[in-house]
């Protein structure tokens, strides 16, 4: 998107375990699209948007609708929906609310981003823009997070900032990463809440799919297509790229 205070503000219609996945991937589909609940039935949705919240878009499953069939009736039909579905069709019933795409129920982000660009095409001018508020003194959106508790075996352990190489996303689920050891802990959070609880001095997103600290930086190397490769100083298998949207901030964060 051009404005940079500006979301695709999605609502996901899902059985819970697969709505937080598709909320992971919905984020690494489209960078500018936040998930603002994940709701299991239709009937709960129609409650959230007659409480008065508001979305652009919908991402819900078609085959959820069998237990609300009237509920479409009474839901707002100038909102559209991205259905999911284990058999993808299009149906009568898909198209009673303002049907943007049909997708399979695991879609590839390839294929999520597809239907983000058709969405950005057809409903751009209603995106919303969020508006810069002061921040508000107790609120804990606004708190950075200083330690997180994650789980080994049956055993607790206290992780700080100071303790993370980076955060992964990796098939739906959010892993931090040890700087000592290079073990990974899955934790529940997604890449796009951490944003705003790290320390924007220690932390940078430098793709879609890990958050990075900078002191678990070694060597940082030219790589093809005017991209950034990255060595950590934890043993990883696997290449750190930085894309190349993120080269340019990434230099400037790393030099301040």
């Amino acid at each position: 998107m051009e404005t940079e205070n500006q979301f695709i503000q999605c609502l996901v219609i899902h059985k819970p375990e697969e709505g937080y996945r598709l909320s992971h991937h919905i984020h690494q589909a489209c960078l500018e699209a936040k998930t603002m609940e994940v709701l299991p039935s239709w009937e709960e949705a129609m409650q959230y948007l007659k409480a008065g919240n508001k979305v652009d878009l919908i991402m819900g499953s078609y085959e959820l609708t069998d237990l609300h069939p009237f509920v479409f009736e009474k839901m707002d039909k100038s909102i559209p929906v991205i259905f999911t579905s284990t058999k993808p069709f299009v149906t009568e019933k898909a198209f009673a609310l303002n049907c943007l795409d049909f997708l399979n129920d695991n879609p590839s982000d390839e294929r999520l981003s597809k239907s983000f660009e058709k969405f950005k095409l057809l409903y751009r001018h209603k995106v919303v823009k969020s508006k810069p508020t002061a921040p508000l003194e107790n609120s804990d959106s606004q708190k950075q997070k200083s330690r997180f508790l994650v789980k080994s075996g049956e055993q607790l352990f206290q992780k700080t900032q100071e303790d993370i190489a980076f955060f992964l996303a990796d098939q739906g689920q959010t892993y931090l990463v040890e700087a000592e050891t290079g073990h990974q802990y899955l934790i529940n959070n997604k890449l796009m809440d951490l944003e705003d609880q790290l320390d924007p001095k220690q932390f940078f997103r430098i793709n879609r799919s890990m958050i990075m600290n900078v002191k678990s930086i070694g060597a940082i190397k030219k790589y093809v297509n005017n991209r950034l490769k990255i060595t950590p100083r934890v043993t990883f298998n696997e290449e750190i790229i930085v894309s190349r949207e993120k080269v340019s901030k990434f230099k400037k964060w790393v030099n301040q």
